[in-house]
């Protein structure tokens, strides 16, 4: 188990932005990105998770925001 540890604290090193890329999708009143499937509803956290970019789950503070 100790290797997984490693490897999850490299991914959280490597974080950078990545630009969303929204479209919309019959049936759902929401637009969706393309790349990393975030829903964009009207919410503190989506606001926050767009502004981070397609990688905002290996943000350092994505924990802090949920």
């Amino acid at each position: 188990m100790g290797w997984v540890s490693a490897e999850i604290k490299d991914v959280k090193e490597s974080y950078k932005f990545e630009n969303h890329k929204p479209q919309t999708i019959k049936r759902i009143p929401w637009p969706v990105c393309q790349y990393c499937g975030l829903v964009y509803l009207k919410n503190k956290v989506t606001k926050w998770c767009i502004q981070k970019g397609c990688l905002h789950e290996l943000h350092k503070d994505f924990k802090s925001q949920l």
